[in-house]
């Protein structure tokens, strides 16, 4: 009989994993459309970086960064079993080296850093209702929560996730989700609130590699987060969103000899669509971030993130897009109380340029300058270079 350990081995390790990426993606890009059955949905993507620390920080050095999606669902209702269900398996591979080793930096410049493990990323099922949604399973906080669009396009893993997120507690995020059940309430074509609840702990990516582990325990505890979103339209289109959400990280710690029931913050997102070009189809776009921890013990005291992305760069380069952002991490007098001398906020000023090619081939240089990394005193300020390619099908 094969065991499930035999078959944890064979299907998770990094080499059978690229295999099995690699098959999909041949028959991906070989069988038609109209072959796959409706209501079945394949997607995936390759993500490499060239990255290298050119100036400052802990040392000088390259780093390779790779990153493999494999994305599967399931529509009940075109598979004509019942309406509004909806099933979603993601699987995912990383693999590569440490970029913020070089660098020392808090807010981890590069979104697809992690350790080299190949997990079962998320699995969850969603059922819609008329104006109402509900979705149970293992899930992605950032995937409905903490959104940017805009700020989607830019590499530093804060644009992405705000760090008084991410850092302030054990969140169901990249590289590493966690059982939650998620409400999402459509109240009109504007506005919409969602609520979740996530286990409090994921555990870390060494403890749990594959992603295989399930744990809810009062010692856990539990993340408890709401969103509110407004969104402005003009001419069909999407002109502003704006989106307010509250967290609260009930799990009891001791610190300092004192016993802390729970953490808890608030933060804003904006986008903005501010200048569409008639005549290209181009269009500029900026957002902003605020993050504030309710609570003197996280690391994060307060963020501020913010950018400007041009999208349609001319006529014929309709999907390029050239942006610059600045995301600012404020420490905590609690954070800065372990080190020596006093740790400076970090900020990170980040230049990017994306070009896209027949839709499935992107190429990004990118460049960060980061002040006063963050993870240590005295690391001086860095200059960090990389050029991101990525398939995706």
């Amino acid at each position: 009989m094969i065991s499930f350990s035999f078959l944890k081995k064979a299907l998770f390790s990094p080499i059978h994993f690229i295999w099995f990426s690699c098959f999909f993606l041949i028959q991906a890009i070989s069988v038609d459309a109209q072959e796959i059955p409706p209501g079945f949905v394949f997607t995936g993507g390759y993500t490499f970086d060239l990255a290298a620390n050119m100036q400052g920080g802990l040392k000088q050095g390259g780093a390779f960064l790779g990153n493999v999606d494999l994305n599967f669902e399931w529509d009940t209702e075109a598979l004509h079993l019942w309406k509004g269900g909806h099933f979603f398996v993601y699987l995912l591979n990383n693999h590569g080296n440490s970029l913020s080793e070089l660098i020392g930096d808090f807010q981890i410049a590069n979104n697809i850093e992690a350790e080299s493990h190949t997990r079962l990323y998320e699995i969850w099922y969603e059922q819609n209702f008329d104006f109402w949604s509900i979705l149970m399973g293992q899930h992605d906080l950032n995937s409905v929560f903490a959104v940017s669009e805009t700020g989607f396009f830019f590499i530093n893993s804060s644009f992405g996730i705000q760090p008084d997120l991410s850092s302030n507690f054990p969140a169901s995020i990249f590289p590493l989700a966690t059982l939650g059940t998620v409400i999402q309430w459509r109240l009109g074509e504007n506005f919409k609130a969602l609520h979740a609840v996530y286990d409090g702990d994921p555990g870390t990516e060494s403890s749990n590699p594959n992603s295989l582990k399930w744990s809810l325990s009062k010692e856990d505890g539990a993340l408890f987060i709401n969103e509110f979103q407004y969104e402005i339209k003009k001419d069909s289109l999407s002109q502003s969103t704006f989106k307010l959400g509250f967290w609260k990280h009930a799990q009891k710690q001791r610190i300092e000899d004192e016993n802390i029931s729970d953490s808890q913050g608030i933060y804003t997102i904006s986008d903005h669509v501010l200048y569409r070009n008639p005549t290209t189809g181009g269009y500029l776009s900026g957002f902003t971030q605020l993050g504030f921890s309710l609570s003197s013990q996280n690391p994060v005291e307060s963020y501020f993130g913010g950018g400007l992305l041009y999208k349609g760069i001319s006529a014929k380069r309709v999907n390029d897009g050239l942006g610059f952002a600045i995301a600012h991490a404020v420490f905590s007098d609690f954070y800065k109380s372990n080190f020596v001398n006093d740790l400076k906020s970090e900020t990170v000023f980040e230049l990017s340029y994306q070009r896209v090619t027949n839709g499935r081939w992107t190429f990004q240089p990118n460049f960060q300058y980061i002040l006063n990394p963050g993870s240590e005193n005295g690391i001086a300020n860095a200059l960090m270079g990389l050029i991101r390619f990525n398939f995706s099908w």
